[in-house]
This record gives structure tokens, C-alpha cells and sequence, in this order.
């Protein structure tokens, strides 16, 4: 957003763009590992758990992170501040190929999303 906001100044003191201001591109400034979308999910075994990793520029503040659609992927406490959680399985309530959402936030109100698609 930083460079975006430089970007626009730069153009207002040109004397172009004076309604700048108003600028509706939003970087996900929040980078995920895994990182799937709704229309590509990424594939995790449901015989094993995974670490989700969260990583953004110039961020040194904590993360939270949790399942915000479905019940069978679980996020546990972090394993570090950085932006790191073990995410497990949940036996029973997982089928193959469900999909699932899991958001992560940082303090400043950024977030970010990634699907997960559960394979054998």
C-alpha cells in the first residue's frame, strides 16, 4: 500500500491524477505457504498434517490463523510468532476432496486466505 500511495503522489505533484485518493487496489500484502484459491485448492493428505507458513514485508507483529469454512482441517497453536501453525486432520470428519478455507490475519487488519483441498 506504501507504494501504491507513493505511486499517486508522485502523479498528483506531476499535475496528473488528482483524484487519486481514492484508489481501490488492495495488495494481499500477507503471503501464504500453502497457497490455494477456490478454483485451484491445494492438495494436503488427510493421513498427515501440514505447516501453514505466513509471511509479509516489514511485519514483525504476530499472526492468528483459523479454519473459516469447514471442519475437518484443524489450526493449532502457532510454533512460532513469525507465522507458523501446524494444521491436522481431524479423522472422521474429513472426506476426499472436501475443501476447506483457512484465513490468517495480521494485527494492522490485513488478511489473507488460502483453500485446502483434502486428498488420500
Amino acid at each position: 500500500m506504501k507504494r501504491a500511495r507513493r505511486i499517486c503522489l508522485a502523479l498528483v505533484a506531476a499535475g496528473g491524477m488528482a483524484a487519486c485518493t481514492h484508489s481501490t487496489y488492495m495488495p494481499n500484502v500477507i503471503q501464504l505457504t500453502p497457497k490455494g484459491t477456490s478454483a485451484q485448492p491445494a492438495d494436503q493428505s488427510i493421513a498427515k498434517s501440514f505447516t501453514l507458513f505466513a509471511v509479509e514485508d516489514g511485519y514483525t507483529g504476530q499472526f492468528s490463523a483459523q479454519t473459516i469454512v469447514g471442519n475437518c482441517w484443524v489450526v493449532q497453536a502457532p510454533i512460532m510468532t513469525g507465522g507458523a501453525w501446524t494444521v491436522v486432520p481431524q479423522g472422521s470428519t474429513c472426506s476426499r476432496l472436501d475443501t476447506e478455507k483457512i484465513e490468517v490475519k495480521d494485527t494492522n487488519g490485513n488478511s489473507a486466505v488460502t483453500f485446502i483441498r483434502s486428498v488420500q
